[in-house]
């Protein structure tokens, strides 16, 4: 009997032992985006995400990095945010109306005067406002925003350089009802279709131009189909960088914190690396043959005040005209903080 003791007892010891001695399991962010591996501020931006992480936990959560939509392309990866399936995404938040309809407010034409402006507007009690009630309906949780770069004009036909020049013109837009009529209110013809069609419908005359940031015409190659590019830098794309709430809400406190400043670190990575490339691009397109003409801030003040209104009066109608006010209020004081009266 008593040897039947000290039996059980050594086992006992030697699996507390062994238990004891067993590495604790490391938690896993999945982290999927549309741009690719390499060295543009999307991929920057999650390297820094992704090191602040491992490196502040001391490897007690692994960051796995997915480029090139390899969890499906934004909204599918938001989708699998919503459902838990993937922990972190990066999408533009075109891809989250769908989820939550208010967020198109965002895509006020001439909202903003500069990257800096944005940057002010984004850490406002307004966002903070729109990604709580986000969070609340959908489950998804926006950790931080980021600059996706201003969109510019470009076609195959003349220079645009007024609000008239666009008259006529077949416009590529993406998939957006936003978007069609922004385009729609300076009597160019809006053509909705997938970033993806945007060379072929060139080559064969289906469209005369489209717009995205300088960025994206580039790294694309839109523009060796384009003749002709206006920085007018009519919408600004913002970036969410999206975390599904339960999966959040499962971190210790300490866990939690870390991750938001990692979030907040890869925004900053993005804005500033976006606002810093700008020049180059700009070059590089110039380097292409295309003609590129730089917009006044007088010109942008004649295509706001033709394009402004009509989008207005849609979101109005989509999310409300408090909210619409709300955002153009915000915009306005930040604007005056930084530039004066």
């Amino acid at each position: 009997m008593k040897k039947l003791i000290t039996r059980t007892l050594a086992v006992a010891a030697a699996a507390a032992v062994l238990g004891a001695a067993a590495p604790s399991v490391a938690k896993t962010i999945k982290f999927g985006m549309n741009a690719p591996q390499g060295d543009n501020p999307e991929w920057n931006a999650l390297v820094a995400f992704k090191n602040h992480v491992e490196y502040k936990t001391e490897g007690g959560i692994e960051v796995k990095l997915f480029p090139s939509a390899q969890l499906g392309a934004e909204r599918a990866c938001a989708e699998q945010v919503q459902q838990g399936a993937v922990e972190v995404c990066l999408v533009d938040t075109g891809a989250l109306a769908g989820f939550y309809n208010d967020i198109q407010v965002l895509s006020i034409p001439y909202l903003f005067k500069s990257s800096a402006h944005a940057w002010a507007v984004f850490d406002s009690p307004f966002f903070k406002d729109l990604a709580e009630n986000m969070r609340k309906d959908t489950g998804i949780r926006v950790m931080s925003w980021g600059e996706n770069g201003f969109r510019d004009f470009t076609n195959n036909v003349r220079p645009i350089r007024s609000p008239e020049d666009l008259k006529g013109l077949k416009m590529r837009v993406m998939e957006s009802p936003v978007f069609i009529r922004f385009v729609e209110s300076f009597g160019a013809a809006a053509t909705p279709m997938p970033g993806s069609e945007i060379i072929m419908a060139a080559k064969q005359g289906v469209i005369d131009g489209q717009e995205n940031p300088a960025q994206v015409n580039y790294d694309y190659n839109l523009m060796d189909v384009q003749k002709y590019m206006s920085t007018d830098e009519h919408i600004l794309g913002v970036h969410a960088y999206i975390i599904s709430d339960k999966f959040f809400e499962g971190l210790s406190d300490d866990e939690k914190a870390i991750v938001l400043e990692a979030a907040t670190l890869a925004a900053r990575v993005e804005n500033t690396q976006k606002l810093a490339g700008a020049k180059k691009y700009i070059e590089l397109i110039k380097a292409k043959g295309v003609e590129v003409h730089m917009t006044t801030m007088a010109e942008k003040a004649a295509f706001a005040e033709v394009s402004q209104e009509p989008v207005l009066a849609y979101l109005r109608e989509q999310v409300g005209a408090d909210l619409v006010q709300a955002l153009l209020d915000t915009a306005g004081s930040y604007e005056a903080g930084l530039y004066g009266n």
